[in-house]
């Protein structure tokens, strides 16, 4: 079903610091409000790669769209070990608020290996990433900053029923903070996961997909909680693409943020043209951003989905029990909403307006 486009037209970042009466209040104001209503409150947990050359960057671009989206307050955001060790995701997504011009928005640093230290190929994976050549500057946190996992029990604790999880990278902090205080279940308003594959092959193994191989036990832990998730996998997010101009078009930009995020996702760009043929990315976080206030964008179905810890060769599947004949097999009810169908050109016109487009009208705008 085709879904109606807002005809909003999106100011650029530095105008949405200072918006004229009636747009959204002050990204700091306690309340934060859109056509009228509040705005939805949201975490976002993720592993941004952005800043570390080579690395997914796809996660900072999901980033921007909420920063950029004026019906998204976005509470905090907490760093993950996945595509980058949490120390380097945790540096890119302070140098990414700096530049933007919010630091106001929290970030906290987070788990730094899997829920089962023993898995040796994730550990593997990260200190291979590790190495990476960076454009984003080291940073620490502050003596006395809360850990990812204490700001997320905290944040949801303190507003019942108000805080939306986006996760977008491995679930590790979001499991820790369901096995260190599980009443946090009954008080979140619910997930959003990019994660997972139902009906197609995986990403990262012919049955995983990235994010729940990476840590399949905090995955396992997060989807047998009870929590209400909406599992925005492959099945959708490899029908979403950035085209590469769009990227050559930042990287000749004079501005410093739009010339960073050229830079920073040129050479994923040609890796993947070496790897896969393409040069063309897929919007994995940046879909379950927008779908955490644009449900509309996709087509769910509700089905028991349960996580493979066990396998050698199948750890991190997904197994969706989709379809009338699986389910006569697993009497278990339904956890999860499934999206398996998006309105992709919604989407992408979404994504242009609020992220490419507003870093390159922010780019053009005169130095002041």
């Amino acid at each position: 079903m085709p879904v109606k486009e807002s005809t909003l037209r999106q100011p650029s970042f530095v105008q949405r610091l200072n918006p004229a009466p009636g747009q959204a209040l002050s990204p700091t104001s306690s309340t934060r409000y859109y056509s009228g209503q509040p705005a939805m409150r949201i975490v976002i947990d993720t592993d941004p790669a952005m800043g570390s050359l080579g690395g997914d960057p796809e996660d900072s671009f999901a980033i921007i769209l909420a920063l950029n989206s004026p019906e998204l307050r976005v509470d905090g955001i907490t760093v993950v070990q996945g595509n980058v060790p949490a120390e380097h995701g945790y540096a890119n997504t302070l140098y990414l608020l700096s530049l933007i011009g919010r630091g106001d928005v929290p970030v906290h640093r987070g788990v730094c290996e899997p829920l089962n230290s023993a898995r040796s190929d994730q550990r593997a994976w990260l200190a291979q990433r590790g190495s990476l050549p960076r454009i984003a500057p080291d940073a620490e946190p502050a003596h006395g900053d809360p850990h990812a996992v204490d700001f997320l029990i905290q944040t949801i604790l303190d507003n019942p029923n108000e805080i939306t999880l986006v996760a977008i990278g491995p679930l590790s902090n979001i499991a820790m903070a369901i096995q260190r205080e599980p009443t946090i279940i009954t008080k979140v308003a619910g997930i959003v996961a990019m994660g997972g594959n139902a009906t197609v092959p995986g990403n990262i193994t012919p049955l995983a997909e990235f994010n729940f191989w990476a840590d399949p036990e905090a995955a396992s832990v997060v989807f047998e909680s009870g929590a209400r998730i909406t599992m925005v996998g492959l099945d959708v997010c490899e029908q979403t693409h950035l085209q590469e101009d769009s990227i050559r078009a930042l990287q000749v930009s004079p501005h410093q943020l739009a010339k960073f995020v050229g830079d920073a996702v040129a050479p994923f760009i040609d890796l993947r043209r070496t790897l896969l043929d393409s040069p063309d990315l897929h919007l994995y976080d940046s879909l379950a951003v927008a779908a955490a206030f644009r449900p509309e964008l996709l087509e769910t179905k509700p089905a028991f989905v349960a996580i493979e810890t066990e396998g050698r060769r199948t750890q991190g599947a997904t197994v969706a029990y989709l379809d009338p004949i699986t389910r006569l097999w697993e009497t278990s009810e339904p956890n999860t909403d499934v999206a398996l169908a998006v309105d992709t050109d919604a989407f992408e016109r979404l994504f242009k307006e609020r992220v490419i487009d507003a870093l390159l009208a922010d780019s053009h705008r005169t130095p002041e």
